[in-house]
């Protein structure tokens, strides 16, 4: 990572980061259930999160890249400013649904793929904001704001169902969210 601190009217930051977390069960006794085992071992360590009631995000980018900055306009010191944000795309495992299996096991998905060699499509974001402080008062400053959300209205594909028998199979199930625009005023005192 690098950071340029605000003088002669900018500041900047930008950051790199590469992943590999692989996982790996060496015995038997480091799992319950060995259905997925040749696909697990050796494969990334990708928890699927459902915190924003989306399944099959498997949350683990190989690497992410972003990078932002201010500029304050000579005249009338207005700040403008962007943040570009991209990272490789989440692991899309693609499985089938055993039917209901024997001794009270249930039903499982079996994975067809070393977890992480497959991916979805690279995200990539960017952001932008411009703003102008006043103050009113001597203690009152007031800053009007414009800020723009995924600002060339990019759609990539963030999940994908993966369940191959299924009748929604290689459905889009969520995608980046459309541009957004929001205008807002910050006041302290």
């Amino acid at each position: 990572s690098a950071r340029k601190r605000m003088a002669n009217r900018w500041t900047a930051s930008v950051s790199y980061s590469y992943n590999d977390t692989p996982q790996h069960y060496d015995s038997a006794n480091a799992y319950e259930d060995p259905t997925n085992i040749e696909n697990l071992d050796g494969g990334q360590y990708a928890p699927e999160s459902t915190s924003s009631g989306i399944g099959n995000v498997f949350v683990n980018a190989k690497w992410i890249f972003r990078a932002s900055g201010v500029y304050q306009t000579p005249l009338w010191d207005i700040n403008v400013a962007g943040f570009y944000n991209a990272r490789s795309g989440y692991p899309f495992i693609q499985s089938i649904q055993t039917p209901s299996r024997a001794n009270g096991a249930g039903i499982t998905s079996v994975y067809l793929d070393v977890l992480g060699d497959n991916r979805l499509p690279t995200y990539q974001g960017v952001d932008f904001r411009i703003d102008k402080s006043f103050t009113l008062y001597n203690r009152v400053k007031v800053v009007p704001a414009m800020d723009i959300f995924n600002l060339f209205n990019g759609n990539t594909e963030l999940s994908i169902r993966g369940t191959q028998n299924a009748s929604n199979a290689n459905t889009i199930s969520s995608i980046l969210a459309p541009r957004v625009i929001r205008f807002g005023v910050r006041v302290t005192f």
